[in-house]
């Protein structure tokens, strides 16, 4: 039967935390930046309305334009620093600066962001890029990395030394737009080194450059394609009107999900229009958006599954009785998938998508079975085991189980 999954929640990846659009505000116990945790048990809320409008904007801009670190209040790096080994601030920090109309990233010397990517991910890329007639520099440039082949993507391709864009033009905006596609040989996560350089012989505070969003001020922007979202725990009622960007999610108890047409969108608005005279506020446990991928090769022999509640604590009194203490409110699920694989690609797929991609468990995975399993189409969000069993017959050919933790508070 087949199963479809999806790894990498770009709400999660995204360095902005979602912001409620006024007039709703966003609660603060409960603050909406925890709508992208990966942790369901940890949720967001609004402050009650009395209208039952609630919205908020995520923005999924996989570029930073504020960091905490210490080496660049921009979020963005030093590149020749990162290369020597000693990361830190150089001489002239990249900053921001208005020129030309535009709040624009003012760079020096080369600078760099790594953006995590997953299998199969298409991104796209959006930046105007400046070179003043004052700046010694002979050009600047845009260029994006895979950390896995090394090649750089030229504009349309990817290549050994590719660059996605240059402007050597004095004193003009250079509007860059590029879709850039995943490498298919790439089976496993990798990284985008995204660089931002003047290109010169040597820098100084005279080899400047200026780098914005695509024809607007602020951050250039790297964003992925989608085609699924996702809400994992809500106590929304069933008569609540629900959409993310501009697809309309149908509403199951706890947990549900839509899918569409893949799309490219930078900021998606999530709106709630919760039912007339209905008291209760949206509390969500994790939206989620992201690419979901068919499988080839689905969990045979049936699937094993434990219903329970792990995080229980029992206590023995007197005369043998024992007092049982929950902090769920509903039972949590286990579940064990025994594959069979007949071909090396088909154990490629699970190892490499299922396993690698969230790093064993490291990061959580939304599995999205087909309507055969329990009777009905289901939305699974929870963390693979630390480890695959597998027997190899011959070769291509394995059995092996991959075990399946349900997060808290997400069943359906």
């Amino acid at each position: 039967m087949a199963w479809r999954i999806s790894i990498g929640n770009l709400a999660q990846r995204a360095p902005r935390d979602p912001v409620a659009v006024s007039p709703a505000v966003s609660d603060s116990i409960l603050p909406l930046g925890n709508l992208a945790t990966g942790q369901p048990d940890e949720q967001a809320a609004f402050e009650w309305r009395s209208d039952g409008v609630y919205k908020a904007d995520l923005d999924l801009n996989l570029l930073s334009q504020t960091s905490s670190r210490s080496d660049a209040p921009t979020g963005w790096r030093d590149l020749l620093l990162l290369l020597a080994g000693t990361p830190g601030l150089s001489t002239n920090p990249p900053d921001w600066g208005t020129y030309a109309g535009r709040t624009a990233l003012r760079f020096y010397r080369p600078v760099v962001q790594d953006i995590d990517v997953m299998p199969g991910e298409d991104m796209k890329l959006e930046a105007g890029l400046y070179l003043p007639a004052a700046s010694t520099a002979t050009a600047v440039r845009i260029l994006v990395i895979d950390q896995w082949s090394g090649k750089g993507w030229d504009g349309g391709a990817w290549a050994s030394g590719g660059v996605v864009a240059t402007q050597s033009s004095d004193d003009v905006w250079l509007v860059v737009s590029s879709t850039i596609t995943a490498d298919t040989a790439r089976t496993v996560r990798s990284t985008y080194r995204v660089v931002i350089e003047p290109v010169a012989t040597t820098y100084s505070a005279t080899t400047y450059g200026y780098a914005s969003m695509n024809g607007t001020s602020g951050s250039p922007a790297l964003y992925a394609k989608a085609d699924m979202a996702a809400f994992i725990g809500h106590n929304l009622p069933m008569g609540a009107t629900v959409t993310i960007g501009s697809e309309a999610i149908t509403l199951a108890p706890i947990s549900c999900f839509t899918t569409f047409s893949a799309k490219f969108l930078q900021t998606w608005r999530l709106d709630i229009a919760m039912p007339a005279g209905n008291q209760l506020r949206p509390i969500i446990g994790e939206v989620w958006i992201g690419r979901a991928v068919t499988l080839t090769r689905g969990p045979q022999d049936g699937v094993g599954l434990s219903d329970g509640d792990p995080f229980q604590i029992r206590v023995r009194g007197a005369a043998g009785r024992v007092d049982v203490l929950s902090d769920q409110f509903i039972p949590a699920q286990a579940y064990t998938l025994a594959l069979r694989t007949i071909t090396d690609q088909q154990y490629e797929e699970w190892k490499n998508t299922v396993t690698r991609a969230t790093r064993f468990g490291v990061d959580p995975l939304l599995l999205l079975p087909d309507s055969n399993f329990e009777g009905s189409t289901r939305a699974i969000h929870g963390r693979v085991g630390a480890v695959i069993s597998y027997t190899v017959q011959r070769p291509g050919f394995r059995s092996f189980t991959i075990e399946y933790a349900e997060s808290p508070f997400a069943g359906a």
